[in-house]
């Protein structure tokens, strides 16, 4: 085990703090992705822009700061999140200049295979009262720009004014208290709710707003529409079956069964983008990761046609146990994107199986109210699938990175129909601002066989449930100085697991 828990096939901060992912792009033959950082210390502070670059997904080239918030108009905040694109072999990146009561969206541009950036001189190029009285000037960020039919197109998070009118505050029923303030907040209660918002213009300069994305739609609850919080880090693709894909990250969304269980939460919804209005008409409304640690996926667009997903695989308001070690923050598994019905199916990224080694297989065991181990399946760095048909059980599944004192459970639970994540005995306790920070369900209804793809790294956990059409994902924290165990278990019965495989996974 690796001492200070840094994963070994993951992206993470270097030094200092890492947050939301941002730029995500392929240009010049490259991935490349940037995430929020802060360079001087473990914890949020002004961000600056930190940049990696991949060929494999698996091994990042660490590229020079993109962005410093070295001008007056970034004080505060720094250089807040935002997107990247290309232009005339030109890398562009968009990003949000932030301070506590004002949000504006500037421009920086690299002509050096995006090493260096030069920061627009008529920054800021967008405000919100350049655009509607509807957009609240404090909230306003996290432009996605992206071209269509010869047309720029941005997305923004935005708090949204009804009829452009101030109003009394939005009430706090339902946000959590914030005991760890990452980014620190204004005191005072914010005007307006969570929405999106759609502009244009015919070059990277020059917008026009076009309008809100989100309405009230009946079949959808009003949670969505009166969000005290903003629909950050917003995102839209177009599959190649012609799904439109909105994903977000809404703040504060009240908790509804299972679902939207951290204090943020990470959505997508399915619908058709009204280019001329603005407005989304949504179809389906879903969670993008039912698990514990993910916020603010991004994509990009492979040559091949893939759309891959990277996303900030740490939560808002709760402790990190790394920052210890002079680091916080990782981000996920890049994660291959599709649609299938109502459901938004995410794969792990395949050139991850050009480091799978060592593979042990199991064609079936059974375990009937009781625990087994299959020799050779250990470890902590390896990629475990297998097959999970339920029986007679009352739940069963695996129990993971055992180490004689702690270890993390997944099980599917029969009788609710749901997948369970448990850390409660994992390791180092965690702390945070929701009810239970240590539990996580995924609801997935009764299923007669359960297909589950795991992928440990160090002190990450993400799981594929039935296909990709349900992801979990996790961070634990054993004892490092211990082996990693795995183990197979069923209670209230037997259980049949089959078609078991175990990669390590050498980087």
């Amino acid at each position: 085990m690796n001492k200070n828990y840094r994963p070994r096939y993951h992206v993470s901060v270097p030094y200092g703090w890492g947050n939301d992912s941002n730029g995500t792009i392929y240009y010049n033959n490259k991935a490349h992705l940037f995430y929020q950082h802060y360079p001087h210390a473990p914890e949020w502070g002004p961000m600056h822009w930190l940049h990696v670059a991949t060929t494999d997904f698996i091994h990042w080239e660490q590229r020079p700061v993109a962005l410093y918030p070295d001008q007056p108009y970034e004080v505060n905040n720094g250089c807040c999140s935002g997107s990247a694109i290309e232009e005339d072999g030109r890398l562009w990146l968009m990003y949000t200049a932030a301070q506590h009561m004002m949000q504006r969206q500037c421009l920086a541009v690299s002509d050096d295979d995006g090493n260096h950036f030069k920061k627009y001189e008529g920054n800021p190029i967008l405000t919100a009262e350049m655009l509607s009285p509807e957009i609240y000037e404090e909230d306003f960020r996290d432009p996605r720009v992206f071209k269509k039919d010869g047309t720029y197109y941005l997305l923004a998070g935005i708090r949204y004014l009804e009829n452009g009118e101030r109003k009394e505050p939005s009430p706090v029923v339902n946000q959590r208290e914030n005991t760890y303030p990452y980014p620190p907040e204004p005191s005072h209660v914010k005007e307006g709710w969570g929405n999106l918002a759609l502009l244009k213009g015919t070059d990277l300069f020059h917008w026009e707003y076009v309008g809100h994305l989100l309405y009230p739609q009946p079949e959808f609850s009003e949670d969505f529409y009166r969000l005290n919080g903003v629909y950050e880090c917003p995102d839209y693709f177009v599959t190649d079956t012609g799904e439109e894909v909105l994903i977000s990250s809404p703040q504060n969304l009240p908790q509804s069964g299972d679902h939207y269980q951290n204090v943020h939460s990470t959505l997508y919804m399915l619908g058709r983008l009204n280019f001329e209005t603005g407005q989304f008409k949504v179809r389906v409304i879903g969670e993008i990761d039912n698990g514990f640690d993910i916020y603010a996926p991004q994509t990009l667009r492979m040559p091949d046609g893939r759309i891959i997903m990277i996303a900030w695989k740490e939560m808002w308001d709760r402790n990190f146990p790394t920052a210890k070690y002079g680091w916080a923050g990782t981000y996920t598994l890049p994660r291959e994107l599709s649609t299938e019905g109502d459901f938004l199916i995410q794969r792990p990224v395949r050139e991850i199986e050009q480091f799978y080694t060592n593979p042990v297989k199991a064609d079936q065991i059974e375990v009937g109210d009781s625990e087994a181990a299959v020799s050779g399946i250990a470890g902590d760095v390896i990629s475990l699938s297998f097959e999970l048909d339920p029986a007679t059980s009352s739940k069963a599944g695996v129990k993971l990175f055992c180490d004689g004192t702690h270890e993390t459970l997944i099980w599917y639970d029969r009788d609710a129909g749901k997948i369970v994540f448990d850390r409660s005995n994992s390791g180092i306790k965690f702390t945070g601002s929701e009810e239970n920070v240590h539990v996580r369900a995924c609801p997935i209804g009764q299923c007669e066989k359960v297909r589950m793809e795991i992928f440990l790294d160090v002190s990450s956990i993400e799981l594929f449930i039935n296909g990709g059409r349900y992801a979990m994902t996790g961070n634990v924290y054993p004892d490092p100085d211990k082996e990693m165990g795995i183990r197979f278990f069923a209670e209230g019965g037997r259980a049949v697991f089959r078609d078991i495989v175990k990669f390590d996974i050498d980087v």
